[in-house]
């Protein structure tokens, strides 16, 4: 959503323009010129997520109706695939909630990780 309201920075507003530039692309079988922003599918939730960024349940609309898109036109879905790969569809998002939860790792792609304390000579464990 940070893509959206613009706050995710030079790589983020790229990322935000280029599917902003996918979705407004006419679907091949439309030839209609009537300027309605609900004839290119997407084009409406893209535009009432640019206006409350911050709106998680517009970005899931967003979403679906790329989703759809994406099912009924190949090529659109071919080009979604391709804005995903380059623009971070393998990100990974972590959420803590409820409580006290003392420390907390979040890692990736790491080989040997020993959370505990190192053991003393002679302890028994």
């Amino acid at each position: 959503m940070a893509l959206a309201g613009g706050t995710a920075g030079a790589a983020g507003q790229g990322a935000w323009q280029s599917l902003c530039e996918l979705v407004r692309r006419r679907p091949a079988a439309s030839s209609d010129g009537d300027g309605d922003a609900h004839a290119v599918p997407g084009q409406g939730e893209l535009e009432e997520l640019r206006a409350t960024p911050e709106d998680a349940g517009r970005a899931r609309a967003l979403a679906r109706a790329l989703t759809e898109r994406a099912q009924r036109d190949a090529e659109f879905g071919r080009e979604l695939d391709a804005w995903r790969d380059r623009h971070g569809g393998d990100s990974v998002t972590m959420g803590i909630y409820g409580g006290t939860q003392g420390t907390v790792v979040q890692a990736r792609h790491i080989g040997t990780l020993n959370l505990g304390s190192p053991g003393r000579p002679g302890a028994e464990g």
